[in-house]
């Protein structure tokens, strides 16, 4: 039987190594405690990525048996993960590629282990990597044969992957497992901050640039607010030069136009004088000249032979055409005085247009014309007569005075038509008004294109390019188109050379 005495030792022996092997884990335990704490104020205090990461790299190194480690970064627009630091256990310090990652993607989300993990949100722990179907090995990577990863997840989302591996099967020390989740859950706080810090240090870089540049602009804005400033003032003085020269040059002016003003109305009033006189001097012995030949004609006509009553008829025709001028000139006083206005009244149009046309008829035959009228149905039209039998004459003077062969037509018709083109075939959805419609068709010498908008202007005459027109008052069509007007219608023409005028006007006929 044995001594006691030597059990009794060799059991405070084995309390003793008990006691000194649990101490050592304490003191580990201690020591991964203050390393933690450490680290902790560490990532409170900093937002250094690189300085975070690589510290936890060492710290990884220190509290493990691996003998690789890394950090993935989750770029979220590509959904990949991205090498942002790496190292080895000889390395003097670990590789740092940054928040942009090493130059090619490592993992997507959900490939490899590390994948995985950025998916699931969950650690993977793996004694032995090559036996798992997650484990991707990259063809120049590190040898692994045992591999621990752990998400970086802040508030339910996924910021990273910490990894940690060995080459052997079995290397790590899988049991201290805890300190590296507990480490990798501050490092994802800190990771989170150091990207929120750097999209803030970027914004504000970004910021800055605008800022200077905004600063330059204004700057060069208000460089060129001061040039244009002074170029400004001194184009004031210039213009105020010359605005009080022209005010002088203006007023002088003024009192030159008073003077021209007064002495234009003197000349008017001399002007209407004379007219008067004309009027009195002229329109007495004009219209004895006509009643006489009249008289003559009716009293002897049967006695007269073919000679004499042609001279009557042409002393009686001319007569009414001198008077009619004189009529025009005082027509176009009235007018431009403002003094006209129509005394309307229902008016048989084609009798009206017939009586004209005897009157002219005479001189239309001394130049050996044709002037016929062909009436068709037309309604009565509510105008002044006086003025109306005014533009007939003159439309028919004028076109026997320009025709020295060939018929002259006057025609009567009515016409649905736009008032404002009423030469033209009204176009459908315009509005028209029915007319009374006279046309007076020659076939004289017709009008020039060039001369076409100048016709009814005062004191013009279109003459054929080869030979001056007769003598006339060139007040004849300026009237028609003023009376017609007056009357609430429309006069134009349409001509060409050496093929004759067609003069057409309208009258609004009442509802």
């Amino acid at each position: 039987m044995s001594d006691p005495m030597p059990s009794a030792e060799r059991k405070q022996e084995l309390y003793a190594r008990a006691l000194r092997s649990t101490t050592r884990e304490l003191e580990a335990r201690i020591e991964e405690l203050a390393v933690l704490r450490d680290l902790g104020a560490l990532f409170e205090r900093s937002a250094d990525l690189e300085r975070l990461i690589s510290y936890a790299l060492t710290l990884v190194f220190r509290l493990s048996k691996a003998q690789n480690a890394s950090v993935l970064l989750l770029s979220e627009a590509e959904g990949e993960l991205v090498l942002a630091v790496a190292g080895s256990r000889t390395d003097r310090a670990p590789a740092y590629y940054g928040f942009r990652g090493y130059p090619r993607a490592m993992f997507t989300v959900g490939e490899g282990v590390a994948g995985w993990c950025a998916a699931a949100g969950e650690p993977a722990l793996l004694d032995r990597a090559a036996e798992d179907p997650r484990f991707a090995p990259r063809p120049q990577g590190v040898a692994v044969g045992s591999l621990a990863c752990f998400p970086l997840v802040v508030q339910g989302r996924c910021v990273g992957v910490l990894n940690l591996s060995h080459p052997d099967a079995g290397g790590l020390d899988l049991h201290n497992a805890k300190a590296w989740a507990i480490l990798a859950s501050h490092l994802g706080v800190a990771v989170s901050h150091a990207l929120l810090f750097d999209r803030v240090r970027e914004a504000n870089r970004r910021l800055e640039v605008q800022v200077r540049e905004r600063t330059r602009r204004l700057e060069q804005l208000n460089r060129e607010l001061s040039r244009a400033r002074r170029e400004l003032e001194a184009q004031n003085e210039v213009l105020h030069d010359r605005v009080e020269e022209r005010t002088r040059e203006l007023q002088a002016a003024l009192e030159e136009l008073q003077v021209q003003n007064l002495r234009l109305e003197e000349a008017n009033r001399v002007k209407d004088e004379f007219l008067n006189n004309i009027n009195h001097e002229l329109k007495t012995p004009l219209n004895a000249i006509i009643g006489y030949a009249g008289l003559l004609l009716q009293e002897l006509g049967p006695r007269l032979d073919d000679e004499h009553r042609t001279d009557l008829q042409l002393i009686e025709s001319n007569g009414k055409h001198l008077q009619s001028i004189l009529e025009n000139i005082f027509c176009l006083k009235d007018i431009e005085a403002g003094s006209l206005e129509p005394e309307r009244q229902v008016v048989d149009l084609n009798e009206l247009v017939s009586s004209a046309v005897r009157s002219v008829r005479p001189r239309a035959a001394e130049k050996g014309l044709d002037l016929g009228f062909e009436p068709m149905d037309v309604p009565p039209v509510m105008a002044d007569p006086t003025l109306l039998l005014r533009i007939l004459y003159n439309l028919l003077d004028n076109a026997v005075k320009f025709s020295d062969r060939g018929v002259i037509r006057v025609r009567t018709r009515t016409a649905q038509l736009d008032p404002e083109n009423p030469q033209a075939e009204p176009v459908p959805g315009t509005a028209t008004i029915t007319a009374a419609v006279v046309e007076v068709a020659d076939q004289g010498r017709g009008i020039r294109a060039e001369d076409m908008e100048r016709v009814f202007q005062k004191f013009h005459q279109a003459e054929p390019p080869t030979r001056k027109t007769e003598a006339g008052s060139g007040l004849g069509l300026t009237i028609a188109k003023n009376l017609v007007e007056l009357h609430g219608g429309r006069i134009w023409v349409r001509s060409r050379p050496g093929a004759g005028s067609t003069f057409s006007f309208f009258l609004p006929l009442e509802p």
